[in-house]
């Protein structure tokens, strides 16, 4: 009965799947959802993170992202961003390139513009839903989309706060299938802000937001607090209105390698007493600074 229960829930959330997948740790993964990040840190980035969502149960959704970032000449930042996802019945692959381009504002204040155009890939077998709904039409119990898209992003940077507004997928895209939860690309807008407080000459206060909105969907807003300690180990919590409560830490190794954990566990009424955690890994490499490039061009 148990395990019943839990497909039958599965499948009433699989509206998931026409939403954007949620990362705990948005912070790690900015450019997938904004391409002005590309380029806006002064080392060339490789991150990566690997989301397993409701771990206790068959099938159920997970996320795959890398991430490459890389400041260029002439105020100019490249990334490409791919994010694979796989729900019960579904697959789909998003890959995009990523430009930005750099507007200083002052000594420490500047403003990114960002381009973002890639397509995704969707692939769906419904043959695994027929023994629970008998309407499935054969003819139609497996299918695959191409769909190309662009995106936008606008990403303000300071050395106390930060913003970002971005539409990732312009357009939407999809045929109309008579399945409620095949995935199509609808258009996502997202805010994002955050500040950071010192506390003194050792620790940070990061608290941060992400709001996601959707049409035909409910709006949803991550929120986010960290504790830094002397930019090298952060620990703090998350919450995503009426969905989840999630603990987040990572440390940094030698300047160059980022490691993030963060575990979340489901707020949503019925769900408390079933081990339908979430667990997320996330990596950042980081080589190669422009910024002694940089400085020579300009002297030169």
């Amino acid at each position: 009965m148990k395990h019943i229960f839990v497909l039958l829930f599965l499948i009433s959330h699989l509206n998931f799947s026409q939403q954007e997948s949620f990362l705990t740790n948005f912070i790690f993964q900015m450019s997938l959802i904004n391409p002005s990040f590309a380029g806006s840190e002064s080392d060339n980035i490789v991150a990566l993170t690997s989301r397993n969502q409701w771990v206790s149960i068959e099938n159920s959704p997970k996320t795959q992202v890398l991430t490459f970032s890389s400041k260029r000449k002439k105020n100019v930042g490249l990334g490409i961003s791919i994010m694979s996802n796989n729900y019960f019945v579904e697959r789909n692959t998003a890959s995009y390139i990523d430009f930005s381009y750099k507007l200083s504002l002052s000594d420490n204040s500047s403003l990114y513009l960002g381009l973002k155009g890639g397509a995704t890939f969707y692939r769906a077998n419904l043959i695994g839903l027929t023994s629970l709904n008998s309407s499935v039409d054969p003819a139609q119990s497996s299918f695959a989309r191409f769909n190309p898209n662009l995106g936008i992003g606008v990403y303000l940077q300071t050395p106390s706060f930060w913003f970002s507004f971005s539409i990732p997928r312009l357009f939407n895209s999809g045929d109309k299938l008579n399945f409620s939860i095949t995935s199509t690309d609808q258009v996502h807008t997202y805010f994002a802000s955050g500040v950071n407080f010192k506390i003194n000459d050792s620790f940070n206060l990061k608290p941060s937001i992400l709001v996601r909105s959707v049409s035909n969907f409910n709006t949803t807003a991550d929120f986010l607090a960290l504790l830094d300690y002397k930019n090298l180990f952060n620990i703090g919590a998350s919450y995503r209105t009426n969905n989840s409560l999630g603990i987040i830490s990572y440390i940094s190794i030698k300047k160059f390698l980022d490691f993030g954990y963060s575990y979340e566990a489901p707020t949503l009424s019925g769900l408390s007493g079933l081990n339908v955690k979430t667990h997320e890994i996330s990596l950042r490499f980081r080589f190669g600074s422009t910024d002694d490039i940089q400085v020579d061009e300009d002297t030169n």
